[in-house]
């Protein structure tokens, strides 16, 4: 990993100049124009295919790495989900359609073979342009075919392999096809062709995205600068909504009016006692004067994501209860953004957080006895019941270990964080109605409040910091 980080060190600088042409607003300010249909430069894609070739050729001779698409997924008889492009797919390739597959030798001066779908005009009048050999060759690959010849020019380059590097995450059927190609089925097994290895490469992409470029901190910014708005028009919409549907769908509807075309996952909305469901899925439930109103929702922009919460009073005002866990889950992520700088493991982050959490309901007589005996038994993990905070990238939890779990709390490594590392922070505290020794003042109530951290040599940067957290400031955005 040393060796490729290296190697590609004397490029970060070219990339950092590209980040200028694809960043058209100051970074943590709202965009001005909207982000439709920006995309990193094929730059990007080539230097990742470049720290991939060192990987392979240190493996030795006759390594070919294979990479594969995402499937086109069915949504039922008669239509199909919005396509996304698999993310390690993506990642060495810029490529966006379906039907590709990717070839990297590690021994020749052009290693960069792409197989794609046939040019076919009738179908491109119903479902848009397709790349074809040609777009192939502009895209960047060094030598392009269609299928059916594709398949040919596979076959040969897993027979002369003798180490295949397969990148293959979801199209099982592809997965099995190479499979069978490496190590065919049979009792004949004389033959030279037979000695060939396979190795799971996701691990390997994995760790490249771990650490991110200048571009890619510049495309998670835009992402979560529209998510930005978004969560302010959701804070606007909820005075006056009267059903969780309409604050989710101020959110989407405002971030894909600025250009996000998907959002990062599915937009949790729940208030009430909805709002202690971790990844409530319905936001149709009718709202009621006085609640809180919970948010987790994230635009996806150029293929990054952003992942934010916030809670907030749907009334305008936090109640005396409401503002007392709300404050708490402040401090505690407070606690656990501090946690995020260089040197420190992941799970840094969770043991501060989890810290102040204990305390804290100790304090509010919501968990009994002294505070380290409290602490000790874990009496908090039944209130805040995940991990403070995951990588955040291309996909909302991203690509890269964490390093050896901790056999305790189980909620995130013990990996050194390193700058150019992004992740979230996000405790939450949640006393669902019916909570059993829990006095009813407290019940129904669930906060979380989430921010996205990029690590820094200088300490952590919230990049997500403009949307409000303190209690003051948010019932300020409201009113």
């Amino acid at each position: 990993m040393l060796r490729g980080r290296k190697a590609w060190s004397g490029c970060a600088a070219m990339l950092t100049l590209a980040a200028v042409q694809v960043a058209a607003q100051v970074p943590g300010q709202p965009p001005a124009t909207g982000v439709h249909g920006v995309r990193l430069p094929g730059t990007f894609f080539a230097g990742n295919r470049a720290r991939l070739q060192l990987h392979l050729r240190a493996m030795g001779p006759g390594t070919v790495a294979v990479l594969k698409s995402m499937p086109e997924q069915p949504r039922n008889g008669d239509g199909e989900q919005a396509y996304r492009q698999d993310s390690d797919f993506y990642y060495l390739t810029g490529i966006e359609e379906p039907g590709a597959v990717a070839l990297l030798d590690a021994d020749a001066d052009k290693p960069y073979t792409l197989l794609v779908r046939p040019r076919d005009l009738k179908r491109e009048a119903w479902n848009g342009p397709r790349l074809g050999v040609e777009g192939a060759l502009k895209a960047g690959a060094d030598h392009a075919f269609d299928f059916p010849k594709a398949d040919e020019t596979l076959s040969e380059a897993l027979k002369k392999a003798q180490r295949v590097v397969l990148v293959c995450n979801l199209d099982g059927e592809f997965r099995t096809k190479v499979l069978d190609a490496v190590l065919p089925l049979g009792t004949d097994n004389n033959h030279s062709r037979f000695r060939a290895t396979l190795v799971d490469g996701r691990h390997l992409v994995a760790e490249m995205r771990a650490i991110k470029q200048p571009v890619e901190i510049d495309m998670i910014q835009r992402a979560v600068d529209v998510s930005i708005e978004g969560h302010f028009a959701a804070m606007r919409a909820s005075k006056k909504s009267a059903n969780e549907g309409q604050v989710a769908g101020a959110f989407e509807g405002a971030v894909r009016g600025l250009g996000a075309r998907f959002l990062g996952y599915d937009t949790i909305a729940g208030a009430g006692n909805n709002s202690c469901i971790l990844h409530y899925p319905f936001n149709d439930a009718a709202l009621t004067p006085g609640e809180l109103q919970l948010m987790d929702a994230g635009a996806e922009v150029g293929y990054y994501c952003a992942d934010i919460t916030r809670t907030w009073p749907a009334n305008g005002k936090f109640s005396k209860e409401q503002r007392a866990i709300y404050d708490l889950v402040y401090r505690a992520q407070e606690a656990g953004i501090a946690a995020c700088t260089v040197g420190n493991p992941h799970i840094a982050a969770h043991y501060a957080t989890s810290r102040v959490v204990s305390d804290g309901l100790v304090d509010l007589g919501i968990l009994k006895g002294g505070k380290d005996e409290a602490y000790q038994r874990g009496d908090w993990k039944r209130f805040f019941i995940h991990g403070t905070g995951h990588w955040l990238g291309m996909d909302v939890h991203d690509a890269g270990d964490y390093g050896a779990r901790d056999p305790i709390y189980r909620a995130g490594g013990r990996r050194p964080l390193e700058s150019g590392m992004v992740l979230t922070v996000e405790p939450g505290i949640y006393i669902p109605k019916g909570a059993e020794g829990v006095d009813p003042k407290w019940q129904g109530l669930g906060v979380r409040i989430e921010d996205d951290i990029l690590v820094t040599k200088d300490g952590p940067r919230n990049l997500s910091g403009r949307l409000p957290r303190k209690a003051e400031d948010v019932e300020k955005a409201l009113r």
